[in-house]
């Protein structure tokens, strides 16, 4: 009888083994296949104003299975139909990283969760943008979220997890009550030493004209925004790690730490190098970096990020991440194969002991 159930035991580790290893492995596969799972929508989708009305639009943010951590939203539109006045972050999103930036024909703002610990999840509104018509349409145009747009999510590092956007439509037609009022008023006479000079040029609408946003086709592609280390997902024992990168020399860098959070600013060198070290001792765990700056000369504005984490006491690791990072799974595996053996021969030994004695 002792035989046959140790028979049966070995039977059961061997098929346990392969199959452990089996559904460990398909469970980061369906992490990996997982994980850009958010979506960005203006809303509303479609809306028809009068020339010289206001209006606001919200993004709104579906994060699906991810955990958000930060946004940068650029949004671009025709600016002779249309001027950005304002954008600021929507409830879903306490935190500001970079402030928002209207421009002609584009409107840009880098949004944040308050820490690593809370992170954004389901819908909601992520920004606001008021916007004011100027110019009769033809028939509907587009207010678009641009393709630099980032959505960075808690355990992918610098993966950008947004699957697409979806744009608003707006049809603006003749002037408004107001505009007519505002465009009569201009039209007047002014006599001079019995010369009549004519003041019936149109009110000026559109802000004279800047370099194009960050969206530009004509923007450099030369310019780039990295974190060289620590590198991602990196195991630290120090708890003040230093970090380095490269940008455009001479940019400003916003550096967020998310966890505690800490926000810093610093200027890149004529190399482009920047570098900082936090003055406060991050906690244990993960941690999650955004680095934002802009291209003095094109304008363009770029970002990057980064997870790793700080040991416990220098020594094991402790995660605060709710959603594991995909990575090697071999300790895994090796633990579970070690561990079979090990029961194996603790099955084997009373056997072995009667037998030789």
């Amino acid at each position: 009888m002792k035989k046959v159930l140790l028979l049966i035991s070995i039977v059961f580790a061997l098929v346990a083994i392969p199959a452990t290893v089996f559904l460990a492995g398909q469970s980061q596969e369906l992490r990996k296949k997982a994980a850009p799972a958010t979506s960005l929508s203006l809303s509303p989708s479609s809306i028809t104003k009068k020339v010289g009305d206001t209006f606001t639009l919200e993004t709104l943010i579906d994060t699906g299975s991810n955990q958000v951590v930060a946004a940068e939203l650029h949004l671009v539109f025709d600016p002779q139909k249309l001027e950005a006045q304002t954008i600021t972050n929507g409830p879903l999103f306490p935190s500001i990283l970079v402030s928002g930036v209207v421009d002609r024909g584009s409107a840009s703002i880098t949004i944040g969760a308050l820490n690593s610990r809370t992170p954004i999840t389901g819908t909601g509104t992520a920004a606001v943008i008021k916007f004011k018509a100027l110019e009769k349409t033809e028939g509907p145009i587009q207010i678009r979220l641009a393709q630099n747009t980032f959505v960075g999510s808690l355990g992918e590092g610098s993966t950008n997890v947004l699957t697409g956007s979806t744009p608003a439509n707006i049809t603006i037609t003749g002037d408004s009550s107001a505009a007519k009022t505002s465009l009569a008023n201009t039209a007047n006479t002014a006599t001079n030493s019995g010369n009549t000079i004519s003041q019936t040029q149109q009110p000026i609408l559109t802000p004279s004209p800047t370099p194009q946003a960050s969206g530009s086709a004509q923007a450099s592609s030369s310019a780039t925004l990295n974190i060289l280390t620590p590198a991602k997902d990196a195991n630290l024992s120090s708890s003040k790690p230093t970090l380095q990168g490269k940008a455009p020399p001479g940019s400003t860098v916003t550096i967020t730490i998310h966890s505690t959070p800490q926000t810093v600013v610093v200027t890149a060198d004529a190399n482009g190098n920047w570098v900082y070290t936090p003055t406060t001792a991050l906690d244990s765990g993960t941690h999650n970096v955004i680095v934002s700056a802009q291209d003095p000369k094109t304008g363009k504005q770029l970002t990057s990020t980064t997870s790793f984490v700080v040991a416990s006491g220098g020594g094991s690791v402790s995660t605060q991440s709710a959603m594991p990072i995909s990575g090697d799974a071999s300790t895994t595996y090796g633990i579970i194969i070690l561990g079979s053996i090990l029961i194996l021969a603790g099955l084997l030994y009373p056997t072995t002991r009667r037998a030789y004695g």
